[in-house]
């Protein structure tokens, strides 16, 4: 026992003087990280990973718990909506196994608050896990009409991983939609969705836009792909709901 104590204080040690020393190697400082952490439970767990060395665990359960956290219905008072919210094929019923919780477009405060910290957390754990800041940002921009926190984000993103395109192309996005200038947008989204990173979320925005501006078969070839390939079971039952509808079955 104490020589696992002993080994589990080394590296911890180590991986101090690693951040102290060559600071590139933790592009954010811990503490800011750390703040983001919801409940002591989680900044307790950030810290334990993160000090034996694995910072890129720490961030794929930060993900998890994100994930976990937007996934849940969180007022029950609220309609059901939220990931599929501003849908065309929507009015007032939810498409086999998806949860509306309410329409887009009031940013109410105390629906989803911790959305915005939990991804800053993750980004603060790892600069460059790139899919966790793109469905964070498109959650806030698309869905809860937060553009605003998702610039923020975006942007903070960006400082961390420059040379990353995409970003600044969402960027353009997020202002295309407050200009409600959907043909841009769509335009704006397209070289996103072929990333192999690009969350399904984001590809379901964009076959939503192409249906409401009347492009058919650009909106088809998305879900399509969605139904085939999406690694989420309720993108896939929505996807095969929308095709239903376009007539395709």
């Amino acid at each position: 026992m104490r020589l696992l104590i002993s080994v589990i204080v080394a590296i911890v040690a180590t991986n101090y003087l690693v951040a102290l020393y060559f600071p590139e190697r933790y592009p954010e400082k811990l503490p800011q990280a750390f703040a983001t952490s919801r409940g002591s439970a989680g900044g307790t767990r950030d810290l334990i990973l993160v000090g034996l060395g694995l910072r890129r665990l720490a961030s794929d359960i930060a993900m998890i718990d994100l994930l976990v956290y937007y996934g849940t219905h969180e007022h029950a008072g609220h309609e059901t909506g939220g990931r599929f919210a501003g849908d065309p094929s929507l009015t007032g019923r939810a498409p086999p196994g998806v949860l509306r919780r309410r329409a887009a477009g009031s940013e109410i405060l105390g629906s989803y608050i911790d959305l915005l910290p939990l991804a800053r957390r993750i980004l603060g754990l790892d600069p460059y896990f790139r899919y966790a800041t793109l469905y964070a940002a498109g959650a806030l921009a698309f869905n809860e009409d937060r553009t605003r926190q998702a610039v923020d984000l975006l942007n903070e993103a960006r400082l961390r991983d420059q040379k990353y395109w995409p970003y600044t192309l969402t960027l353009s996005s997020i202002a295309y939609k407050k200009i409600n200038d959907f043909p841009e947008l769509v335009r704006s989204l397209e070289p996103l969705i072929e990333l192999p990173e690009c969350p399904s979320m984001l590809k379901n925005i964009s076959a939503n836009i192409y249906w409401k501006i009347g492009r058919r078969e650009d909106a088809l070839r998305i879900y399509r792909g969605l139904r085939d390939f999406a690694p989420e079971d309720d993108y896939r039952s929505n996807a095969r709901y929308k095709l239903e509808l376009l007539g395709e079955k």
